[in-house]
C-alpha cells in the first residue's frame, strides 16, 4: 500500500518534456500539448507518443506535464501551447473572459472520483456539519464534490458542509487518516487503498453514472482554423492510441507506458491504473454535452460571467464526426466495439 501512495505522490510532482529527435522534428509540424494531471485517462496520448503514432500523421507532438489546470489554461490563452488535456472548468472561465477555445475530444466523460468518508459516516445526512477535502477550488475534484453533494440532496450552506483545499490524492488520504477532514474526493487507486483501511465509499460517481465532463483535449480556435491537417492528425493519432490500449494483446506495453509516466516503481503496480483506463475510456470519445453543461453550471456559481457560456461555445465534435463518417473507428477497432 505504501508503494502505491508513494507512486501517487511522485506522479503529481513529475515534470517531463518529450520531443522527437531534432533531425526528424524539422520534417514534422510541432504541436505542444500540456497535460494538467498524470492520470490513466492520458494513456491514449502517452501511447500515441510511445508508438510514434503522432509521427505517422506528420506531427512532432511534445507532451508537457504542468501542475494545475489554471496554469495550463493560462499557457493556452497565451499561445505558449496549442492544445491541452485538461478539465473543462478552467476553460469555461477563459471563454467567459473572451478567449476562443474548442473542446474537441473527451478523454474522460465521467467523474473518476468517489466520495470517501470516515468509517462511521455511512449516510448522506452524516456529512452535515463535516469537512470535505478536495484539490484546488475550480478543479475537477472540487466540481465533482459539488455535484456529489447535490446528488446526495445535500447543500453546502444549509447543511454547513465545509470544503477544504487539501491537495491531491496523497494529501487527501493523509488528511483522512489524521482525521483532519471527515471526507474526501478520491480517484480509483486512492479509493481502493483507503477502503482497504476501513474508510467508507459513500458515493462512486462513475458507478452512479452521474453526467460529468472530467477531462478532454482542447485547443485555441485560431490554431484549429489555421492548422486543420495538424488537428486532424492529432485526433487520428490519439484514436489509434485508444485502439492500442483496447487491444488486450498490448496489455504489457500499455502497463509499461502507464508505469513510466506515473513514475511507478514496478510495472505490476500499473494494473489498477490499466483497469481504470479500460473502464473509463470511451471507444468513441465524443465530449459529453450534458456533462459539459453541468460543469458550466457549477463554474458559474463561482464566476457569474460563466453563466453566459453555452456548451456550443466550447464543444466541437466535428473532428470526431469526420472520422466517424469515413469509418475510421471501425478500422482502428477492427469492427469491435
Amino acid at each position: 500500500m505504501r508503494t502505491i501512495v508513494r507512486a501517487l505522490s511522485g506522479a503529481f510532482i513529475f515534470f517531463f518534456l518529450t520531443s522527437a529527435q531534432p533531425a526528424l522534428a524539422q520534417k514534422l509540424q510541432r504541436v505542444r500539448v500540456a497535460l494538467s494531471t498524470p492520470t490513466p485517462h492520458m494513456a491514449p496520448l502517452w501511447l500515441a507518443k510511445d508508438k510514434k503514432l503522432f509521427e505517422k500523421h506528420g506531427l512532432d507532438a511534445q507532451l508537457i506535464l504542468v501542475s494545475g489546470g489554471s496554469l495550463v489554461a493560462q499557457m493556452l490563452a497565451s499561445g505558449e501551447i496549442q492544445m491541452t488535456a485538461n478539465a473543462p472548468a478552467s476553460l469555461v472561465n477563459l471563454i467567459a473572459g473572451g478567449e476562443k477555445l474548442s473542446f474537441f475530444l473527451g478523454l474522460s466523460n465521467t467523474s473518476p472520483f468517489t466520495l470517501v468518508t470516515q468509517p462511521n459516516l455511512r449516510k448522506a445526512e452524516d456529512l452535515r456539519g463535516k469537512k470535505l477535502g478536495t484539490a484546488r477550488f475550480g478543479g475537477s475534484s472540487h466540481i465533482s464534490a459539488l455535484i456529489a453533494l447535490e446528488h446526495l440532496k445535500l447543500d453546502l450552506k444549509r447543511d454547513k458542509i465545509i470544503l477544504i483545499q487539501t491537495g491531491v490524492d496523497p494529501e487527501r488520504m493523509g488528511a483522512l487518516e489524521a482525521k483532519a477532514i471527515d471526507a474526501a474526493m478520491l480517484q480509483r487507486v486512492a479509493t481502493k487503498v483507503m477502503t482497504s483501511k476501513g474508510f467508507y465509499p459513500l458515493l462512486n460517481m462513475n458507478q452512479a453514472k452521474i453526467p460529468y465532463q472530467n477531462t478532454g483535449l482542447a485547443m485555441r480556435r485560431d490554431f484549429a482554423g489555421g492548422n486543420p491537417i495538424a488537428v486532424d492528425g492529432v485526433v487520428r493519432a490519439v484514436i489509434e492510441g485508444y485502439g492500442f490500449i483496447f487491444n488486450k494483446d498490448n496489455k504489457q506495453a500499455v502497463k509499461e507506458s502507464i508505469a513510466r509516466n506515473l513514475r511507478l516503481p514496478k510495472v505490476d503496480d500499473a494494473e489498477d491504473f490499466y483497469q481504470e483506463a479500460l473502464e473509463e475510456l470511451d471507444r468513441k470519445p465524443y465530449p459529453s454535452l450534458e456533462g459539459t453543461r453541468i460543469v458550466i453550471k457549477y463554474v458559474a456559481e463561482q464566476n457569474p460571467k460563466a453563466a453566459s457560456v453555452k456548451v456550443e461555445d466550447l464543444v466541437d465534435t466535428s473532428w470526431l464526426k469526420k472520422l466517424d463518417s469515413e469509418g475510421f473507428f471501425e478500422k482502428v477497432y477492427r469492427g469491435k466495439f
